[in-house]
Order: structure tokens, then C-alpha cells, then sequence
């Protein structure tokens, strides 16, 4: 069973209107709200692809029945930690006319210390032997930077494998907890090293160095150029097919999502690699996060171009 961890859930509300212009009412007819959360996006894909996926979160009393819908209806199962309030949001406005596009968050809600410790024992009671989990995104405000990485020492104690894709400090203390995968972009790579990486063959040098740790598997995101890929003595620069984008958002965790799949189905590094790729790529030519076509992943497969570094 792969589970995802949500600990920032939040609801995104889009809309698209012709011109946005100071102290006028607006009404838009093209308008979107769902909720959201890396861990979700990851969850809806891995559901796309007929495996069976979990999601534990966080979750705001105020929303929880509209997450437990939307959840439900995609065949999802979830177990919430619930906490008083609501859930964030964030609102995008894109303009026609210019194709400007506006963000507005209300921001995120303070969390104590108790929430922090109550939540992690209710992460382990889900524990099993055997499992994959996933820590995705930031922590929420109130919670220790290494947050992350007490989870992961907990799941490998408990002998589960563990994907961590987050930023920042709490990347690189969960790095050092030596989680079984992590996903780092060339930007938070570079932060977590403290220096410049330039060049396909840096990169990968860095990606050994993070093998070197303790880790399994290290893919470094190259955003539309696809991914560098290293596995024991494999490294393979993995580029996706040439398509027209719709929107990438929550390519990044189709990407987690198709690899766990193609690990769980005992495809090989590289066959894993091209199905992680060919999820990341499906989800850029639709518009939403983690929203994929299953018939489209196979063929996208064939198309993904993977050399060694």
C-alpha cells in the first residue's frame, strides 16, 4: 500500500475573468474549487493508474467533509487528524486580455506543539511492514523543522520505504534522517549542498553524494527538461517528450506518483524512470493537478528518451 502525508492541506479556487481592474465588481463564469495538497495530487494519480493508494492528513473541522467528499468520490480512502478551523486558501486569477496571473493566499494557520506530537502518533498507528509512504510540501507554522525527519526515522523503524519532496530545511533534515527516496530540484539541491551546480555531469555527481548518505534513489527535477535519475550504479538524465502544455502544476507529483507505481508493478529503475516521466507529461498536457489519462501513459512511455550520465 503506498500512503501520502498531507500536513498543509488547502483549498485552490481558480478563476478566469477578461481584465482585472482595481475597485470594480467582477463576475466570471469560468470558476474552479477544489481542495488541494501535494500529497492529493500524488494520491489522485496513483488512483488513476487502478493502484491502491491512502492519504492521511491534517485537516481543518470546518472542511472536513468537503475533503472527504471529494476523496471519496475518486475511490480514495483517508484518515484524517482533525483540528479546529478552516483550511487555507488559495485563489488564482488569470486575464484574458493580457493572460496576467494573479495569486492571493490567506496564508497559513499556527499550529501548537501538542498538535505536532499527537499528529505524529497518529501517523503511526497507520504504520506497516512492507509499505511506501509519502512526505510531501512544506510543514505547517508551529511544527519543528525536522518534523519530516522524526516521521522517517518512525517509518524505518516500522520497515517502510519512504519518497521525500520537500524544500528547504525541512529537505535537508530529512535528507539526513536517510529516507529511501528523495526529490530535490536543481534549485533546493544546490541549497542543501551550499554551493553552484552546473552542468548535467555536477548534477549527477551530487546525486551520488546524496547516494553516499544513505539514500536509495535521488531524482533532481529539471522542471520541463525531465529529471536526473540515480540508483545504486545507475544515472540516467530522463527527458520527456516534446507535447503542448496545458498546465504543469502537480507534474512534479504525477511524476512521484507513476515511479512508485512502475516500483510496486517491479518494473526495472529505468522502465520506472519512463513511467514516472510519462505521468509528469500527462499531467502537463491536462489542465488540474495529479490529472492524467491512463490510456496516454503507455504510448508517452515509449516516447520518454533516457541516456546514461
Amino acid at each position: 500500500m503506498i500512503y501520502c502525508v498531507v500536513t498543509n492541506p488547502a483549498l485552490d479556487v481558480f478563476y478566469r475573468i477578461k481584465e482585472l481592474q482595481s475597485g470594480k465588481s467582477i463576475t466570471s463564469s469560468e470558476f474552479e474549487s477544489y481542495p488541494s495538497g501535494k500529497g492529493i495530487n500524488i494520491a489522485k494519480v496513483i488512483q488513476s493508474l487502478s493502484e491502491e493508494v491512502t492519504v492521511l492528513s491534517i485537516i481543518p473541522e470546518n472542511d472536513k467533509p468537503r475533503f472527504s467528499n471529494f476523496l471519496h468520490d475518486r475511490g480514495i480512502p483517508s484518515h484524517f487528524y482533525t483540528i479546529e478551523g478552516n483550511a487555507s486558501i488559495n485563489t488564482t486569477i488569470t486575464e484574458e486580455a493580457s493572460d496576467n496571473v494573479t495569486y492571493i493566499s490567506n496564508g497559513e494557520y499556527q499550529l501548537s506543539p501538542r498538535i505536532q506530537d499527537e499528529f505524529q502518533c497518529f501517523l503511526e498507528e497507520h504504520m506497516s511492514p512492507g509499505d511506501v509512504w509519502t512526505l510531501s510540501g512544506g510543514l505547517p507554522q508551529g511544527f519543528d523543522v525536522d518534523t519530516y525527519a522524526k516521521i522517517i526515522k518512525r517509518c524505518k523503524a516500522k520497515g517502510i520505504a519512504v519518497m521525500l519532496d520537500s524544500s528547504g530545511i525541512a529537505l535537508s533534515m530529512g535528507i539526513r534522517a536517510k529516507p529511501a527516496m528523495v526529490k530535490p530540484n536543481l534549485e533546493e539541491l544546490e541549497s542543501f549542498f551550499g554551493e553552484p551546480i552546473e552542468g548535467v555531469h555536477h548534477i549527477a555527481l551530487k546525486g551520488k553524494r546524496l547516494l553516499d548518505m544513505g539514500i536509495n534513489y535521488a531524482f533532481i527535477s529539471l522542471g520541463a527538461d525531465g529529471m536526473i535519475a540515480v540508483h545504486e550504479n545507475d544515472c540516467l538524465l530522463c527527458s520527456p517528450p516534446f507535447v503542448d502544455p496545458v498546465d504543469s502544476v502537480g507534474s512534479g507529483d504525477a511524476l512521484v506518483a507513476g515511479f512508485l507505481v512502475g516500483q510496486l508493478r517491479n518494473f526495472s529503475f529505468i522502465e520506472s524512470c519512463r513511467m514516472g516521466i510519462a505521468c509528469g507529461t500527462s499531467n502537463a498536457m491536462h489542465a488540474g493537478p495529479g490529472v492524467i489519462d491512463n490510456d496516454e501513459i503507455w504510448s508517452l512511455m515509449e516516447e520518454v528518451r533516457i541516456e546514461s550520465v
